[in-house]
């Protein structure tokens, strides 16, 4: 009864207003269009017809998200509405949200001149809060409909990303999603099709593409190798770690060793102490270390999901070492009481070796997180 009474008054009201002159013909098409399937047929209609213009004007869009006119043009050329030469639409739902807006969700079927269907979309269309003279439901379609939604960007932690010329928003990164040493960037919507793409890192080789913003997701963090930059601070630290090693294990001691040694520094202590028997001789005095002719190669990346987020590479490390201490040595003339006349020889331990370097990037700096090395001097 309370609805019959609500049409009732509609319809008075209606006939009151279509009474009024010059406002008839207006109310009666704000009547006739006041429905959310004249809305979404309205729509499919301007974007086959390439009415971009208008079909903008029709279109839900809150302040905060709203599209430009340039982007929304863009996207609709992207999905090539224009193409088509017919669609067929059903309703899929009718909701409201939590907050009482009301929804119709529609599935469309575009068509070709052969009545083949050649494309399959959805579309929502929602009530405004303003009706047209007060009195007239108005429906307008939600404005994503043409862009990829939630595209899933992965790459290292730490780059800048720039997509389509704009910087990436951080907040769009779900760290709940990727490993520690990747952001997972999961972006709100994307105009379709190929759009610019650039990743920086301060370590790893920049990316400077095209993204096809329509394959659901991309991963990144297998297209980008090392820097030089970043092979020539690892070859730096391996060469220091190595003189380390060396340096601590004539000297008996592991003190000096430790700020490069740090993550690895129980292993190290226990390789210096096997390293210890193999120099040294008697009554020597430490004089140097020396690491040259070193070359490194690098495997590819490894993503860690190490909770400090490291990036790690192997590096096998090809080297010339030379170890050098002081000895005293008897010579062929004596002294006044027939005593040899000593002097100081300095004595050399040298070869080639490789040890194998585990590197982790991680604080913004390389450090060494494990290691394969040989304990020389080898017999034979």
């Amino acid at each position: 009864m309370k609805v019959l009474k609500r049409i009732l008054i509609k319809t008075v009201i209606l006939a009151a207003v279509i009474a009024v002159g010059g406002g008839a013909a207006a109310s009666y098409q704000a009547y006739r269009q006041s429905s959310a399937e004249y809305a979404v047929n309205h729509y499919l209609t301007l974007l086959i017809d390439n009415s971009q213009a208008k079909a903008y004007a029709c279109l839900d869009q809150p302040e905060a998200e709203k599209m430009t006119v340039d982007t929304y043009e863009k996207a609709l050329d992207a999905k090539k509405y224009s193409l088509y030469s017919s669609y067929e639409v059903t309703q899929s739902e009718k909701r409201r949200d939590s907050s009482g807006n009301e929804y119709v969700d529609y599935h469309a079927q575009f068509k070709n001149a052969a009545d083949e269907v050649k494309a399959e979309e959805d579309f929502t269309v929602k009530k405004q809060t303003e009706q047209i003279y007060g009195l007239f439901d108005q429906w307008k379609v939600l404005s994503t409909h043409c862009m990829v939604k939630d595209f899933i960007l992965t790459v290292p932690t730490g780059c800048e990303v720039y997509i389509g010329g704009q910087l990436a928003d951080e907040s769009w990164i779900d760290r709940e999603t990727a490993k520690a040493s990747c952001d997972s960037y999961d972006i709100p919507t994307l105009i379709p099709g190929s759009t610019s793409l650039v990743i920086r890192h301060p370590e790893l080789e920049s990316v400077n593409g095209t993204l096809d913003t329509e394959a659901g997701s991309a991963d990144y963090t297998d297209k980008m190798a090392l820097k030089e930059s970043a092979q020539s601070e690892c070859k730096e630290l391996g060469a220091k770690f190595l003189k380390a090693v060396y340096t601590s294990a004539v000297k008996e001691k592991t003190e000096d060793a430790e700020k490069v040694l740090t993550d690895v520094l129980k292993d190290a202590e226990t390789l210096i102490k096997n390293q210890e028997p193999g120099f040294h001789p008697e009554d020597a005095a430490f004089h140097s270390v020396g690491i040259s002719n070193f070359v490194a190669q690098f495997s590819d990346p490894v993503f860690t999901d190490d909770s400090n987020g490291a990036i790690q590479t192997e590096m096998t490390f090809s080297y010339h070492y030379a170890i050098q201490e002081d000895v005293t040595v008897d010579t062929e003339e004596l002294q006044e009481d027939g005593t040899p006349v000593q002097q100081t020889e300095t004595v050399s331990t040298a070869g080639d070796a490789t040890a194998k370097l585990t590197m982790s990037y991680y604080g913004d700096a390389w450090h060494i997180a494990a290691f394969e090395m040989p304990v020389i001097p080898e017999e034979g």
